[in-house]
C-alpha cells in the first residue's frame, strides 16, 4: 500500500476516534449564533477583498452544505432558514444515492448580483473515510494526455453529482444572470469537489471566467490534485480562497514525505489557531513559503479541522 493510503489510514481512525471526545468550541472560537448579517454581501469577492467577516459570512453556507436537501425544510440548520430564505433563493437543490447520498445547494440573490454552490464534507461515516483513503491515488483528469490529474475519490464524486448541478434549467437561469459572480464553497471533501466541480464548469463554458468572476471559498482543503492541474485550475480562476486553520491535518494530506506529487492551489489564507487573526499566501503551489507567518502547525486535534469561523462546519456532523 503507497504511504500516502497508509497515513490516510491512519487519519481516518484519528478522525473516528474523535468523535468521542467532546470538544468545548466557545474554549477556542469566538462563535457566533447566526450568520454576520453587517457583512455586505454585494462586495465582488477577489484577493482585495479578503476579510475575517467575509470568510465568517460564507463559512455559513458551506456549514448549509451538510444539511441534506430533504432535512432541511424540516430538522437540519433551522437558525440558517430566516437568513437564507430573507436573503437567498434557492434555484436548485438535490442529491445522488452513490457516494453516500452526496448533495448540493445552489442560491442566487439578486440584491447581491450572486450564486453560491455549495457542498458537504465527509459525513459520519468510517466506510466514506474508508473509501476516500482507498481511492486517493492520483488519476487523468481527463482523456486528453495533458498531464493534469486530480484525486481518484474527489473526482469520482464530482463527476457524479456535476450533471445534476449545471442541469438545462440551471444553466437557463445562469446565462439570463450574466453579470453574477459564482461563488463555490465547501468544507474539507466539499471544497475538494467544489474545486474540480467549478474546474470542469469553466472548461465547459457553463460559467464565463470573465462575466462571471468565478471564486473558490475552500474551508479545510485537502490537496486535490497535481502541479499541472494547481498551474492550470491557477490560471482560469484567480480568486481562490483557501481557507486553513493551523493546525488542520486534513489540510497536508495527502501527503509523501519526498517529491510530493500531491499539491495545493494557491490563495491560502492561513487563519490562526484561535481564529482571531489571518495571513494572506498568495505563492501559487507548494507550502514552502519564505515567511514564518505563512508556515503552518500541523497537530492530530482533529478539532482545528472541524471548526471554522462558527459551531456549525464541523468534520462528519451536520449542522443542527
Amino acid at each position: 500500500m503507497p504511504n500516502h493510503q497508509i497515513y490516510l489510514l491512519f487519519l481516518t481512525f484519528s478522525l473516528v476516534l474523535s468523535e468521542y471526545i467532546k470538544y468545548d468550541g466557545s474554549k477556542l472560537i469566538p462563535l457566533s449564533s447566526s450568520p454576520n448579517e453587517d457583512y455586505d454581501a454585494s462586495e465582488i469577492l477577489s484577493t482585495d477583498s479578503i476579510s475575517q467577516e467575509m470568510l465568517s459570512y460564507y463559512s455559513w453556507f458551506a456549514a448549509y452544505g451538510y444539511c441534506d436537501d430533504v432535512e432541511v425544510p424540516l430538522f437540519c440548520c433551522k437558525k440558517f432558514i430566516k437568513f437564507f430564505t430573507e436573503k437567498w433563493t434557492i434555484v436548485s437543490e438535490s442529491s445522488i444515492s452513490e457516494y453516500f447520498e452526496y448533495n448540493f445547494v445552489l442560491w442566487r440573490s439578486d440584491e447581491y448580483k450572486k450564486y453560491i454552490l455549495a457542498f458537504p464534507g465527509t459525513r459520519h461515516s468510517i466506510i466514506e473515510l474508508l473509501a476516500e483513503a482507498i481511492n486517493s491515488m492520483l488519476v487523468d483528469y481527463s482523456d486528453v494526455d495533458n498531464g493534469i490529474q486530480v484525486v481518484n475519490y474527489f473526482q469520482k464524486v464530482a463527476k457524479a453529482i456535476k450533471d445534476i448541478v449545471f442541469t438545462t434549467d440551471t444553466l437557463a437561469d445562469i446565462d439570463s444572470h450574466p453579470d453574477y459572480q459564482f461563488i463555490v464553497t465547501g468544507h474539507s471533501l466539499g471544497a475538494a469537489v467544489g474545486a474540480i466541480v467549478l474546474y470542469d464548469a469553466i472548461n465547459k463554458n457553463y460559467i464565463d471566467k470573465e462575466t462571471n468572476n468565478p471564486a473558490l471559498i475552500g474551508f479545510g482543503m485537502p490537496r486535490a490534485g497535481n502541479e499541472n492541474w494547481v498551474n492550470d485550475f491557477n490560471s482560469k480562476i484567480k480568486n481562490i480562497f483557501r481557507v486553513v486553520r493551523d493546525g488542520d491535518i486534513v489540510t497536508s494530506i495527502p501527503y509523501l514525505p519526498i517529491n510530493n506529487p500531491y499539491k495545493h492551489l494557491g490563495g491560502l489564507i492561513l487563519v490562526n489557531m484561535e481564529m482571531t487573526s489571518m495571513n494572506y499566501c498568495p505563492k501559487d503551489i507548494g507550502e514552502d513559503y519564505p515567511d514564518e507567518e505563512c508556515k503552518r502547525a500541523i497537530t492530530i486535534d482533529t478539532k482545528y479541522h472541524s471548526y471554522y469561523f462558527n459551531p456549525d462546519v464541523r468534520f462528519s456532523q451536520r449542522c443542527d
